[in-house]
């Protein structure tokens, strides 16, 4: 199999598996997300056949000047608020559940369009909903819910600075105390909870502290050729694994496993963290101390109308919120008892240096960064993207750098291949020969060729395994480039945005812009300096036109980052090409011989041709070369 052929059934099967899986879900899938607020916050319950029914909201308490007042209703209360600055962020919290409103990501590059002055990216998706806040913290548990009696009550904001938070409670039976503190590190919060038995007989209660996040079901839906980048897991790094879910891990049937509880996929053994996270951003708690080792709990909560619609796919307003948690087990404390849980809570971009860092460097942050099966390669890609850019100050000059750097690494296997097609060239004339005398007589055709294949040293498949080997390499590059955090908001040349589709505002309107088309140029000037020995007709026609516009219209939706790769991909391609042939131009007949063919015993040949006259058998099952 040559080089073209090669590319034939891999481009025919790319477009077949990218029609089936991402044009067929766009065109029948329905309108584009629409944006629509969260609803004032009810609590749900899952039925016997997993679909959601409404029940009342749970108990909400304040302080009141008379005492404790509780109702079945939620109680309006003044609502206060706590703002912390940190290295790179700023946070606001509510005395309502005392967890994070509002987190903001300092410095041009992560507001809302990456231009200085914009305003800046809130990483916080459920501000308006009180259990599904980060660090929303709970403490009543189903065999552990004696030491407080409600699930939602209002705390008291004691104290704050720029630094520090202060959040505490007390009734009759508990005196809680939650701190948040800035830490040292960029997008880092310390939480440390403190729980106080101040009744008379002795209670019990089961700490959690979570991070939430929502989206809808359109901003995960993937594009032309690409995942979301809001595609969302909750995941755990436990034992050290990673294990990761996403909304089929929670179908109603698997509830009943042993791995669940509640509704949450459990995890225990030594957990370094829980996360919720997407492509370029994540927060993650991380264990610092408590009274034992915490398990990490998580849960993903898909949201429609029911009452309108049997199916989430069918309402465009659908969405699942991506629950993750450090749980300890249940403690006891007698009378003047008090027990402290400490955690670091990150929330921010999954830069590569700073998820090293993050929470003392010993956690494994690192382990959010998504590279796929060829993670290993594609580490090491990345490292060397890095490199490059803190060289030349570009990311888009870094990407070309680490894409030439690539060709140079893999043209060993690429220079078997180009001699592998040089001999296969040479002897064309002889195959063509070969094809034309046997044309009713595959098995002689065969023999003939594996005989005049083997007497040259010509492997028919040289061409195609040092391709095969190198996609690993290219698969691993895609990802990285794909999920890198340190392209979010990059500029470069007209690009904007180096993690988004190359397209421009026109009339209101994103259009495409020039990549797409340089793209599919370059692509098919490739095509068409491909060799196309063997290749019917019909079939090179169809590859010139049907690779440039795949690639064209991939390029609609993939990040330019990885566009800036495959043009330069597609140059390099070029050049290596022009070279080859003029490689192929040097060669002469001499360099491989001739191939000899007789016919049967007591046959005259056929022709009189001294070309075919080299070209003779002896007969079916003799052929001699």
């Amino acid at each position: 199999m040559d080089r073209s052929s090669l590319l034939k059934f891999l481009g025919l099967g790319l477009g077949i598996f990218l029609l089936l899986q991402f044009v067929v879900p766009k065109i029948t899938g329905g309108d584009g997300p629409r944006t629509q607020p969260l609803g004032k916050e009810a609590f749900l319950l899952v039925d016997a056949q997993g679909k959601p029914k409404p029940r009342a909201p749970r108990e909400r308490c304040k302080l009141d000047t008379d005492g404790i007042k509780c109702s079945l209703a939620p109680v309006e209360a003044r609502e206060e608020f706590c703002t912390l600055e940190g290295e790179r962020f700023r946070a606001e919290l509510t005395t309502q559940g005392a967890g994070v409103r509002r987190l903001e990501l300092l410095g041009a590059k992560y507001t809302i369009d990456g231009k200085p002055g914009s305003p800046p990216m809130n990483l916080v998706t459920t501000p308006d909903h009180e259990t599904r806040r980060p660090l929303f913290t709970e403490l009543r548990q189903p065999g552990a819910d004696t030491q407080i009696d409600h699930d939602l009550f209002e705390w008291t904001l004691a104290s704050h600075t720029p630094k520090e938070c202060v959040f505490t409670y007390q009734d009759s039976k508990v005196e809680l105390r939650k701190v948040v503190r800035v830490a040292s590190r960029p997008f880092e919060l310390e939480v440390e909870l403190t729980v106080k038995n101040v009744g008379s007989e002795r209670a019990v209660h089961r700490a959690s502290i979570e991070s939430s996040a929502w989206r809808y079901e359109a901003e995960v839906e993937g594009g032309f050729g690409r995942q979301s980048p809001f595609l969302t897991q909750v995941e755990c790094l436990n034992n050290g694994k990673l294990e990761e879910a996403t909304p089929g891990d929670f179908t109603p049937k698997d509830f009943s496993k042993p791995e669940f509880r509640n509704g949450w996929r459990v995890s225990n053994g030594h957990i370094d963290f829980a996360a919720t996270s997407n492509f370029y951003f994540a927060q993650a708690l991380v264990p610092v101390d408590g009274p034992s080792p915490p398990a990490c709990e998580r849960l993903i909560e898909e949201r429609f109308n029911y009452a309108l619609y049997s199916s989430k796919k069918d309402d465009r307003g659908a969405g699942s919120f991506y629950r993750s948690r450090l749980a300890w087990e249940k403690r006891e404390l007698g009378p003047g008892e008090a027990v402290t849980y400490k955690v670091i809570h990150f929330m921010g971009p999954k830069e590569r240096d700073v998820l090293a860092r993050a929470a003392g460097g010993n956690h494994r942050m690192s382990e959010l960064i998504r590279l796929g099966t060829f993670a290993p390669i594609a580490k090491w890609l990345v490292w060397f993207l890095v490199k490059c850019q803190a060289l030349v100050g570009s990311w888009g000059v870094a990407i070309i750098l680490l894409t030439v750097a690539v060709r140079i690494v893999l043209f060993p296997l690429q220079w078997k291949a180009i001699k592998s097609g040089g001999k296969m060239r040479l002897l064309k004339p002889e195959l063509d020969e070969i094809n034309k005398r046997y044309e009713n007589d595959p098995q002689q055709k065969q023999l003939a060729t594996l005989e005049l294949w083997r007497k040259h040293d010509v492997n028919p498949l040289g061409g195609c395994l040092p391709m095969i080997a190198q996609m690993p390499v290219w698969f691993a590059l895609y990802t990285a480039l794909q999920t890198a955090a340190e392209l979010y908001h990059a500029p470069f040349l007209w690009m904007r945005d180096l993690s988004a589709p190359d397209t421009w505002w026109v009339a209101g309107h994103e259009v495409p812009f020039v990549l797409p088309v340089l793209l599919g140029a370059t692509t098919f000037l490739q095509q068409k300096l491909m060799p196309t020995s063997g290749m019917d007709p019909a079939q090179q026609k169809m590859m010139t036109y049907l690779m440039p516009a795949i690639f064209t219209a991939m390029m609609l939706f993939l990040p330019s980052g990885l566009g800036v790769y495959m043009l330069t991909n597609s140059l390099l391609g070029i050049m290596q090409q022009l070279a080859s042939e003029r490689y192929y131009a040097s060669l002469t007949p001499t360099a491989v011989g001739t191939i000899e063919v007789r016919e049967k015993e007591g046959e005259e040949s056929k022709t009189s041709d001294p070309k075919r006259a080299a070209l003779a058998t002896f007969g079916k099952g003799n052929t001699r070369v």
